[in-house]
């Protein structure tokens, strides 16, 4: 497998199609109130029930104010690994901020690197207890 280490140039598909390589091959999506539904069974949870792997943050190439976090997370009801992606920063909508705030933080699991995309390289590769 190769690594590639993430850059200013590493887009939102590289980091999806890493997370898919990881088996995170389902989706979410945020609900107006700011719940998550799985895209597999379609049940709607609250952010804080749903476990969240891996998170990689984006920054637009030409507009660094076009900022996306990708989570790697997995759905409480069906156990389907999924993606979501969330604007984070100014231009975020508030539903976006409920969740990424609201999410289970299990990046100390083994289930996705914490702050990369299956395959990449980030240096957060240190020992997991």
């Amino acid at each position: 497998m190769s690594h590639f280490p993430p850059s200013d140039e590493t887009t939102l598909t590289d980091v999806l199609e890493g997370y898919a390589r990881g088996g995170f091959t389902s989706s979410f999506v945020v609900t107006d109130d700011s719940q998550l539904e799985c895209i597999e069974c379609g049940t709607v949870s609250s952010p804080a029930d749903v476990s969240m792997s891996s998170l990689r943050r984006l920054e637009g190439a030409s507009d660094p104010d076009d900022m996306v976090a990708v989570i790697a997370a997995t759905c409480p009801a069906c156990n389907s690994k999924g993606t979501l992606v969330l604007g984070y920063g100014p231009m975020a909508t508030a539903q976006d901020s409920d969740v990424l705030k609201s999410l289970r933080d299990d990046r100390a699991d083994t289930t996705a690197p914490r702050s990369s995309a299956h395959g990449e390289t980030t240096g957060d590769d240190r020992q997991r207890e």
